[in-house]
């Protein structure tokens, strides 16, 4: 029982939402699961054990522990992530209720009976009300427990020391949070994303109510109703042929932009991303080789294993309580394995917008078959990289490269450089003096550290050729295309400006060898001699008057 049996629930919900309802779900289960499983459930950890104060009191240190953080935010985010996802399986329960209904009437009726509903999955009447209910109360859950993440722990930040007086602390005591940069950065990302999960809901929201009201004010609700009853004749002799021919029912496909999965880990990329190869080029297909073999399988199975428990293994030579948890966050605000988590989500996630467009075509392509018949197509090929699609993929890349240079550049700025040194000194309060603190494993943690940020610049060079190579395999394109409109027009000049129509236009005698003659040098040439008048012959009329 993990994310993944909740992803598996709720997989089959793509095919009855909108396009927002499946970018929602798509934000849900990228940027808040599989941000909170890789990266932030790390973060905290066993955050009691690391929340040091300077006092050897009994209980005063899980009494403190206890007062600023009532509840783990982990905790809280895990409560908010299912409260918020289950009310989509109220659509799918309607569906399945109207499915049963219809195969119940079936069954008292028979198969040539008429049909209590075209498409069990068509948002129309109870349906239409359940969906917008549940979008109503993703929203309420949302912002609620934003809300009390702001209310229990007074904003979203985390300061290095708080102060404590709750008994039995004999005096105000000085306690010290374990990685307190590093938690803010991901507190601060999982309010952003929430925020960004309601704004979506209230969007589709918006879209359902506005469809809804333009269909009623057009009149084109009850025309759709009659036409639905008129074309149930038609379905139904359409499903009774496939019965006999032994074919099935053919259901409304789900658009694969979030496709299940075995578990919600970085196999969810392998998957949700193997689909992207028959889209892109040679470039982009070596771009994804690189970044799973690479980087992703490097960081599994070698990197994440080298940073480990870092904070442990970093020792200072103090015993001042507090001392070894600011000179930690001071130089390590935030780890390189969870920087390396985060790029290699966001890198990756543009990716899905090409995907996303494809299925959008392959949804229209169906829909417009379904209404003008299966010999009438929108597209020859959905995937074939033109008109829009090619914007999708262009911007993808340029996408990819931006996150890139800017994980590149944070990795620098944050750390002076990509060396990691053996010794640092820390003069941060609450330390006595200047203290030596020890790095764990520092070389080893360079050696990755090079080899992922080698592995990036290659994954930045393959996306700058590819760039370079869809946007001069557009130029060659459409100067080839040019070059053939001027060829046409050439041509098209030739035959007007020809003999055949315009015979006064004097022409060199080169010229005049290679095409045809005109109709007047062939007169001149051949015209017969007899049929010119003779001077001397004069015509006169008979003279018809009478003597």
């Amino acid at each position: 029982m993990n994310w993944a049996f909740l992803q598996g629930l709720l997989s089959g919900v793509n095919k009855y939402s909108t396009a927002f309802g499946r970018v929602w779900l798509s934000i849900v289960f990228l940027f808040r699961v599989m941000v909170f499983v890789v990266a932030a459930e790390k973060v905290w950890g066993d955050e009691q054990k690391d929340f040091s104060c300077n006092t050897a009191q009994p209980g005063c240190h899980n009494v403190c522990f206890d007062y600023f953080f009532p509840v783990s935010h982990i905790r809280l985010w895990a409560l908010q992530l299912i409260f918020v996802t289950c009310p989509s399986l109220l659509v799918v329960m309607h569906v399945a209720y109207r499915e049963d209904r219809e195969k119940k009437h079936r069954e008292k009726h028979g198969e040539n009976s008429g049909r209590l509903y075209l498409n069990t999955g068509k948002k129309r009447g109870g349906l239409w009300w359940t969906y917008v209910l549940t979008l109503l109360f993703k929203i309420g859950v949302d912002v609620t427990f934003v809300y009390l993440l702001y209310h229990i722990y007074e904003g979203y930040d985390f300061p290095s020391l708080i102060k404590c007086t709750q008994d039995p602390c004999p005096n105000t005591v000085d306690c010290f949070i374990s990685r307190p940069t590093e938690k803010k950065i991901f507190t601060v990302f999982m309010v952003a994303t929430s925020l960004v999960c309601v704004l979506l809901s209230i969007f589709e929201v918006i879209y359902l109510v506005g469809k809804r009201l333009h269909e009623c004010v057009t009149g084109n609700h009850h025309s759709n109703r009659m036409t639905n009853t008129l074309s149930s004749r038609s379905s139904l002799m359409e499903l009774n042929a496939m019965k006999h021919t032994g074919k099935k029912t053919p259901e409304t496909p789900a658009p694969s932009y979030s496709a299940a999965v075995s578990k919600m880990d970085w196999k969810t990329f392998q998957s949700l991303l193997s689909g992207v190869n028959k889209y892109s080029t040679a470039f982009g297909r070596v771009w994804l080789s690189v970044v799973f073999v690479f980087r992703v399988m490097v960081y599994v199975v070698a990197a994440e294993r080298v940073w480990g428990d870092e904070q442990k293994d970093f020792d200072c030579n103090t015993k001042q309580p507090g001392c070894p948890n600011v000179c930690y966050d001071h130089f390590f605000p935030i780890s390189h394995i969870r920087l390396w988590a985060l790029q290699l989500i966001f890198v990756t996630c543009p990716s899905f917008m090409v995907v996303m467009h494809v299925a959008y075509r392959d949804d229209r392509d169906r829909k417009h078959r379904a209404k003008f018949g299966d010999d009438k197509k929108l597209y020859n090929n959905t995937g074939k990289k033109h008109g829009g699609l090619w914007w999708t993929y262009l911007i993808s890349l340029f996408a990819k490269t931006g996150i890139e240079i800017a994980f590149l550049y944070i990795l620098h700025h944050i750390y002076n450089s990509f060396y990691l040194p053996r010794l640092v000194k820390c003069e941060v309060m609450p330390c006595p003096n200047v203290v030596d603190c020890y790095i764990g494993h520092p070389t080893e943690k360079k050696v990755f550290t090079y080899f992922m940020v080698g592995a990036s610049a290659l994954c930045i060079v393959l996306n700058i050729c590819e760039i370079i190579y869809l946007i001069s395999k557009r130029m060659a394109r459409a100067i080839n295309k040019c070059k053939r409109h001027n060829r046409n027009i050439v041509h098209h000049a030739d035959y007007t400006n020809d003999n055949f129509l315009n015979y006064n236009v004097a022409m060199p005698k080169r010229d005049m060898d290679d095409r045809p003659p005109s109709f007047k040098n062939v007169y001149k040439s051949h015209r017969l001699d007899v049929l010119e008048p003779d001077p001397k012959i004069r015509a006169s009329a008979p003279n018809l008057t009478l003597s």
